[in-house]
């Protein structure tokens, strides 16, 4: 399964790997984290709020999204100019990668140790899981990154999230996402090889 820029993407960006850098603070990095912890601080119960109000706050996100930027401003001297902003945006990727790190596992049906009466199906969920991981592959293949990305978010944090709310978090308009992401999905549904693998599942395109 692909991970957003798990493979590439990542052209000119700079990303610091803790245990691995200078720790000495950057020039101005003491002043400006100062000034981000400030920030954070008056800003902290409103941004709560606001992803409770998008169903996607999680506190341990949340505080990872912080040690980041804190990291990031102290040690390299990062400017922001809008930290609401950046911090929603970053929050958001933490958010998805962690989701998708997560999907990668299958919690066991409380009856999958028990004979197959016609319900619970641990084949059928296995073949539907591969299916899922070949598509974001496929479209990863084909697709340029950041659409590869939109397309991900969307289906794998549906229904938590919509057009709106991806168009709210990448300050993209949201019938710019819609277009994106129903092109893909035409695209996939075209697919013979994945139409009869969604047939053996079960699976309605």
């Amino acid at each position: 399964m692909r991970l957003g820029n798990s493979f590439r993407g990542n052209t000119g960006k700079k990303y610091m790997i803790r245990g691995k850098h200078d720790k000495t603070p950057a020039k101005d990095g003491i002043v400006k984290v100062q000034r981000f912890n400030e920030w954070f601080a008056e800003s902290h119960s409103s941004l709560v709020c606001e992803l409770k109000t998008k169903d996607i706050f999680n506190e341990d996100t949340l505080s990872e999204t912080y040690l980041r930027m804190y990291e990031s401003i102290l040690y390299s001297g990062l400017d922001i100019d809008n930290y609401r902003s950046y911090f929603f945006r970053s929050f958001f990727t933490n958010y998805v990668q962690g989701n998708m790190k997560a999907s990668r596992y299958c919690a066991l049906s409380p009856n999958y140790d028990k004979p197959d009466m016609g319900g619970y199906n641990m084949e059928q969920e296995i073949q539907q899981k591969r299916l899922e991981e070949d598509i974001f592959d496929y479209v990863y293949d084909r697709y340029k990154i950041r659409e590869f990305e939109l397309f991900k978010m969307y289906v794998s944090l549906k229904p938590a999230i919509n057009y709106d709310v991806l168009a709210d978090i990448t300050h993209l308009k949201a019938h710019q996402i819609q277009a994106i992401v129903s092109k893909i999905k035409k695209d996939v549904c075209r697919n013979h090889e994945f139409l009869q693998r969604r047939r053996e599942v079960l699976m309605v395109c």
